[in-house]
């Protein structure tokens, strides 16, 4: 059967990836008395969302919609509870909770989302997130107000400088790949990710394990996140040449940095290409869709990319929601210089090297699942994947946006059951040591040495080293939070 093509407006609502937990949904009341039922009908009432917004008897449910933009403090957690009624995978497994149990809404938000443990006994929805309103426009956008600094830990257990913005307060303090972060002394907003002018921090920093430690204090600018900030031709043995890309985020900026550096890699003739996604937490799913048709070419034009699976009250919607590989831009937001029906320049590879880590998520996530579900050689080099074959739609209420999950991605062989990662090919560790696109950093020399062996190279035998204990371990701070699988705004 010919897919169903997506369109430009429905991929429009394709957004990031996030994991939702099940758990039975029980009548609301609390100790399991028939007679309660109906004193908590607008509390937590189990969602049906087919019912007129008037409606409160204790077998129907009024519509999210009757609670939308009423703003007092219980009307938003209404909204909550009859939109993830609705709208997410997970419906049948939302946990009772009254509204006087939560503060706030994203208090609740929380509370109600299914709990139930996957296989490998973790939450289901380890991803779901509620978020203010200009922190998902800046995350979506990657512009900013913040200090320009991204963490990984390495196999040492020590916080590493993963990546860090040009131009940013930590490029201008001196802060590079590999820096250690020993504590954190002060700080104003308890995140790595404030989006606020008047965030600052102070903490104990050294520039690798082995350095002296100084006090670093940063104060939030403008900045704007790169999502592709290296493209590269590497020469490798027998005149083969190699394109390396390294590609960090879905954001609505990337898909034209993406053409035009694929276009310049096409135009050398390359061989082979490396795909970093080590620090790729994902974004717009029209984003990896463009990449993996590029990478794929035009023998994929048509075939399943993505079929989006939703919850039971959604099947007319699952039987549209085939999202084909494209040899043209279907989406293309305001202001991009390659619009909707521009040619996408193929490189038409019958294998692709992508670099990996526990980083690597739901979008990024996507781009390997649906290439090898046309049979393009996926080699995974680094650590197993984060495991998010979910996705959702941004939905803004009250100055807030959910993200809660609402489908299930597969690729054209019917899979996506990879909540557990995708594990890879040569199991290697983050080489915090060497800048990315280095040759001699770990990830991509290994890639380049199976290139011409075929052959991971052998295990390390080193001995895992005790992680250096926190002098000064000051408040927890939060990273940016990962954007997932997301369909781009507006209609589902």
């Amino acid at each position: 059967m010919t897919p169903r093509l997506f369109t430009a407006r429905r991929l429009r609502a394709l957004r990031w990836c996030a994991l939702v937990m099940p758990a039975a949904l029980m009548a609301c009341g609390g100790g399991g008395g028939s007679g309660a039922t109906n004193a908590c009908v607008a509390d937590c009432a189990p969602p049906t969302g087919t019912t007129s917004p008037t409606t409160t008897t204790a077998d129907t449910v009024p519509l999210s919609s009757s609670f939308a933009n009423i703003c007092t403090a219980d009307a938003p957690k209404q909204f909550v509870r009859a939109y993830l009624g609705e709208q997410y995978l997970w419906y049948k497994e939302l946990r009772p909770l009254s509204l006087a149990a939560a503060p706030d809404v994203s208090t609740y938000f929380y509370g109600i989302l299914a709990d139930t443990p996957d296989r490998l006994g973790r939450p289901k929805d380890r991803f779901s997130f509620i978020i203010p309103a200009p922190t998902a426009d800046a995350i979506s956008t990657g512009a900013n107000t913040g200090y320009g600094i991204e963490w990984a830990t390495d196999d040492a257990g020590r916080r590493r400088v993963a990546l860090i913005t040009a131009a940013s307060p930590a490029a201008q303090a001196g802060m590079a790949r590999g820096g250690e972060l020993l504590g954190v002394i002060s700080t104003s907003h308890n995140t790595w990710y404030p989006n606020s002018p008047a965030a600052t921090i102070t903490f104990s920093y050294r520039d690798t394990p082995a350095a002296a430690a100084r006090n670093i204090t940063l104060h939030a600018a403008p900045i704007q996140d790169d999502p592709l900030p290296t493209t590269q031709i590497i020469d490798a043995q027998a005149g083969r040449k190699v394109g390396y890309m390294l590609f960090n985020d879905h954001s609505s900026v990337a898909q034209d940095k993406l053409i035009d550096a694929v276009k310049s890699l096409r135009s050398t003739g390359i061989d082979d290409l490396v795909l970093d996604l080590r620090y790729n937490g994902g974004g717009y799913l029209y984003v990896a869709l463009s990449m993996a048709s590029m990478v794929a070419g035009p023998a994929a034009e048509g075939k399943v990319f993505e079929q989006l699976v939703y919850n039971d009250q959604r099947a007319g919607e699952t039987a549209h929601s085939t999202l084909p590989f494209t040899t043209r831009v279907l989406v293309a937001d305001s202001g991009s210089r390659y619009v909707a029906g521009s040619a996408l320049p193929p490189l038409g590879l019958p294998r692709v090297y992508v670099l990996t880590s526990g980083s690597t998520c739901s979008a990024s996530e996507s781009i390997i699942n649906a290439l090898r579900g046309v049979d393009l050689d996926v080699v995974l080099i680094g650590g197993s994947t984060c495991g998010k074959p979910y996705g959702f739609t941004r939905q803004d209420n009250c100055g807030m946006a959910l993200y809660p999950i609402e489908f299930q991605g597969t690729n054209a062989k019917g899979f996506g059951d990879y909540a557990e990662g995708m594990a890879p090919t040569c199991a290697v560790a983050d080489d915090f040591d060497h800048a990315l696109g280095d040759p001699g950093e770990r990830l991509l020399s290994t890639a380049l040495q199976h290139m011409r062996t075929g052959a991971c190279p052998p295990a390390s035998s080193a001995k895992r080293v005790a992680a250096v204990p926190r002098a000064i371990p000051g408040p927890a701070m939060r990273d940016k939070p990962q954007p997932g699988r997301l369909l781009a705004a507006g209609e589902r």
